[in-house]
């Protein structure tokens, strides 16, 4: 299979210097987010630098404002949902989401913005720019938003305490050889982002441990996690040691950063128990491996970070390593539809009922879309046997 793949992508690299040279859009964000956790909502700034590689004279940006997929039954989520027998079972008690205050600045300027053409596509807006971005160059847009959590029935929202905060924020559109790819947010479909580096700064009531795409930056945070982590995951049983938060009444600001990544995530609940470890790549590489999951007698998730440790290294050895310096698993509510779903450095998984050695596939599965999606960067919702096809083959090896 590895000659396989190297055929394969060798085909695709002489491919791609036989047309015309290769270039993908470059960006970087600095977001500001505050969970209020009573309105189970969102309050939150941006700041994306928007660099031009395309040869092409940009007039407008499309954005990808996904929570509006759970603003009413028109949109192409809940149309794709209502009309999947298989699926219809998620509708049976939900509440709605959206994506509210939205503003857009070009360079400081206040932006004109575009409906799309298709009513079921509320979840996507073009940015009319005031003057067109030429290739080679750079613009700076920052937007201010409000996000309605929905209940969790696909990807996005909230359920018994935990919040899981995916797709949520003002996001461009792919533009590459073939154009925009300005489509709308699927329950079964999933995703095609631009590499990007991100610096998140999240605000939330104190008590809250946060598992986020990237390395989180405060360093009395980070000691706590990886102390009390790494107590849970060499005891294994009895009464774990939980995250104490210094001031229960106060609010904590969390910073987590990382460079060239296709998305963000972050998950947090009061009740999360923290296990971690290390796990040492053939090089000599060092990645932090942290899980997160709930208290229950007799839990598979005390094996969680051997399960992930395990999946890094045996991916690492078959097709080259892990690029990361932290890999995460969460432990998330029943999905009626998949598993788990992941996002870089970090994976949510939805299956209570699993047994151990469910358990232990679906991580390995979720963590290997470190490589089939996160490094390869592939368009998911175009070619989903390149991430889920691969991906389930080694999962499976």
């Amino acid at each position: 299979m590895n000659k396989l793949l190297l055929v394969f992508f060798t085909f695709l690299s002489v491919s791609t210097f036989a047309q015309d040279t290769y270039w993908q859009q470059k960006l970087n964000y600095t977001i500001d987010v505050s969970l209020n956790d009573k309105e189970k909502s969102l309050k939150g700034s941006e700041k994306i630098v928007y660099k031009n590689n395309s040869p092409s004279s940009l007039d407008f940006i499309w954005f990808h404002i996904y929570p509006n997929a759970y603003k009413n039954d028109n949109t192409a989520l809940f149309q794709q949902i209502k009309n999947d027998t298989s699926r219809t079972k998620k509708l049976e008690k939900y509440t709605y989401g959206s994506m509210e205050e939205l503003s857009f600045k070009v360079n400081g300027v206040a932006a004109a913005t575009e409906a799309h053409s298709n009513p079921q596509y509320i979840d996507v807006i073009k940015v009319k720019l005031q003057s067109p971005l030429k290739p080679g160059d750079s613009t700076i847009i920052t937007a201010d938003f409000k996000v309605k959590l929905p209940s969790y029935f696909s990807r996005s929202g909230y359920a018994d305490g935990e919040f899981m905060i995916t797709q949520w924020y003002p996001k461009p559109a792919v533009y590459d050889k073939d154009g925009w790819h300005e489509f709308p947010y699927l329950d079964m479909g999933e995703f095609y982002s631009e590499y990007a580096d991100y610096k998140v700064n999240i605000t939330l009531p104190a008590e809250y441990v946060v598992g986020a795409t990237g390395v989180l930056q405060n360093e009395d945070e980070l000691t706590q996690y990886k102390s009390t982590g790494a107590k849970n995951f060499a005891e294994k049983g009895g009464k774990p040691a939980l995250y104490v938060a210094k001031d229960k009444t106060a609010t904590k600001t969390l910073t987590y950063q990382i460079k060239n990544v296709p998305d963000f995530a972050w998950f947090a609940d009061k009740k999360y128990v923290v296990a971690y470890d290390t796990v040492k790549l053939a090089s000599g590489k060092v990645v932090d491996v942290f899980t997160y999951y709930y208290d229950k007698k007799q839990t598979l998730w005390l094996q969680s970070v051997a399960y992930a440790k395990d999946a890094v290294k045996k991916y690492s050895g078959w097709i080259g390593e892990y690029e990361y310096p932290v890999v995460q698993v969460v432990e998330g509510p029943k999905n009626n539809a998949s598993g788990g779903m992941e996002y870089p450095t970090i994976t949510l998984i939805t299956s209570p009922d699993a047994k151990p050695e469910s358990l232990d596939a679906v991580i390995a599965h979720e963590v290997g879309h470190n490589w089939f999606m996160s490094i390869l960067g592939s368009n998911e919702r175009m070619n989903s046997w390149q991430d889920e096809g691969l991906n389930t083959y080694y999962q499976f090896r």
